[in-house]
């Protein structure tokens, strides 16, 4: 019976999770160094201005929507559980496969485009690597991120706690190097003029897809709503603090690449590495010192991407895993390990991330800026457009179920919950058309848009990555939801089995 193995598969599971845990998995989630660079270069100081204009238009109401639901709902599978409960099993696969292979195939593409970036601009002079030695890093970062995924979550948990402290602190150090670069020398030559400060509508949507996707997270640790001490409690605040963190931290660093580099040198792989470069060299020269910064610098960053790539990986797995055993995919795909990890999805998830390493590369000839800015428009955009579902599962819940004991509601009662599902709302649409056919929008508004300026590829070849990637990963969650529905016919489980585990409280 299907809802046996799903009591048996959760059986496993230890609470470990306790609040500062969940503030940290926040932020070390929220905060991607991988992909900060790439606002900076395509919005220069528009990135900032649409950063600062989004925290009001998106983090703010998203973050209010996702701490309601996770308070009241705090069942395993977190944003598969909700959208099931709301919409049914077929949108929740839809759902948790887009979840669990944007991470996927994200460690694989932009996360391991960024390590290569570091170890380039930090050890190797700035040598490039060439193809095979791009796949060799490329492979070995996606199977570390795997082993530190799979292991107890009690231990697996300080990938975040030690990710979202190396990533503040690596913010830090840089904001202050570029204050002593700039009280030295001045502004370069060539950097960001106050002019591109000035938002336009090209410049959103731009931006708006990287802005999107930098800002989302605050659910990731729902995944593992069973695992933690007091979800209900804790949620609500961690959300909070991981927000103010997470608009403080990308603001310094944006601030300081369009501070410390010329405009011409800002890259989406390597603009903070190379930020990092020029400011350590202005302030130290290029001495012994400056050197052993710069060893420790580049150490730190491929630390925060590993502690991105694992934390994700450690709440998307659970997401689809929980899917699969409520009979929404194959069960096998919902097996967790004696530790409480979901080891088949965690493998899986490192056999698609190596395809992409290998596939990509491949088809790039090692090509470090065509492989990082087609595979993060295809995380991105997967990952944005798996909220299609989710964030208005907010207001058909509390629709559906009016009775359960909410701990934290969004402020302004009806009216305020569906502002927040609106905003939220238009800015995954408008990412995943912005991503999946850049052009589209902007042409529309008479606005004029090239492909190759902005991803030095062509229009073919980025959406037969792209939008064919995105059209298949829908066809293969209607392929395994078909078969989950027809291992357990006759044996559905209900939702009250599904969130039996959840500390659900009455009012």
């Amino acid at each position: 019976m299907a809802d046996i193995e799903l009591k048996h598969e959760k059986a496993k599971l230890v609470k470990t999770l306790k609040r500062w845990d969940l503030v940290f998995f926040s932020v070390c989630a929220l905060i991607g160094l991988d992909a900060v660079a790439s606002l900076a270069n395509i919005g220069l100081g528009q990135g900032i201005t649409w950063l600062l204009v989004f925290v009001a238009l998106f983090l703010l109401p998203y973050g209010l929507l996702m701490a309601e639901v996770a308070a009241a709902f705090p069942a395993e599978g977190g944003m598969y559980t909700w959208v099931r409960m709301a919409y049914g099993r077929l949108a929740g696969e839809i759902t948790a496969i887009l979840y669990w292979f944007s991470n996927a195939i994200w460690i694989g593409g932009s996360l391991a485009g960024a390590t290569i970036a570091v170890l380039v601009s930090f050890f190797l002079n700035g040598n490039d690597v060439g193809t095979a030695w791009s796949i060799v890093i490329g492979l070995a970062f996606v199977w570390v991120t795997i082993a530190i995924a799979i292991v107890s979550l009690r231990y697996g948990k300080w990938a975040g706690n030690i990710g979202a402290l190396v990533k503040a602190l690596a913010v830090i150090f840089f904001a202050v190097l570029v204050i002593a670069s700039l009280a030295k020398h001045g502004l370069p030559d060539g950097h960001a003029a106050m002019s591109t400060f000035k938002p336009t509508i090209s410049g959103f949507l731009g931006v708006i897809g990287l802005i999107v996707f930098l800002f989302v997270g605050f659910e990731l640790e729902s995944g593992a709503s069973e695992e933690m001490t007091n979800p209900q409690r804790d949620v609500p605040i961690g959300v909070l603090r991981s927000g103010v963190i997470t608009a403080i931290l990308y603001a310094m660093v944006v601030g300081g690449i369009l501070l410390a580099l010329p405009v011409k040198d800002i890259t989406n792989a390597a603009g903070l590495s190379d930020a990092f470069a020029l400011v350590n060299q202005n302030v130290f020269g290029t001495g012994g010192g400056a050197k052993f910064l710069g060893y420790m610098f580049g150490i730190i960053l491929i630390l925060t991407l590993l502690g991105s790539g694992a934390v994700w990986i450690l709440g998307s797995c659970r997401v689809q895993a929980i899917a699969a055993l409520d009979g929404a995919a194959p069960r096998a795909m919902g097996r967790f390990g004696k530790q409480g990890t979901p080891v088949v999805m965690a493998y899986l998830s490192g056999v698609i991330g190596s395809i992409f390493v290998v596939l990509v590369f491949t088809l790039t000839s090692g090509s470090l800026g065509d492989f990082f800015g087609v595979m993060f428009s295809l995380a991105v955009s997967t990952a944005v457009l798996a909220y299609i579902f989710s964030v208005p599962a907010v207001v058909t819940l509390r629709r559906k179920f009016p009775d359960v004991h909410r701990p934290f509601i969004v402020p302004g009662g009806t009216v305020g919950l569906w502002i927040c599902m609106i905003l939220s709302e238009a800015a995954v649409i408008v990412t995943g058309i912005t991503l999946l056919w850049p052009g589209l929008i902007d042409n529309l508004l008479g606005q004029e848009y090239s492909i190759m300026d902005n991803w030095e590829v062509s229009r073919t070849f980025f959406e037969a990555v792209t939008f064919g990637s995105f059209i298949a990963i829908c066809i293969v969650a209607v392929i395994l939801w078909a078969i989950g529905r027809a291992q357990t016919k006759g044996a559905e489980i209900t939702t009250e089995e599904l969130i039996e585990g959840a500390v659900v409280e009455e009012s």
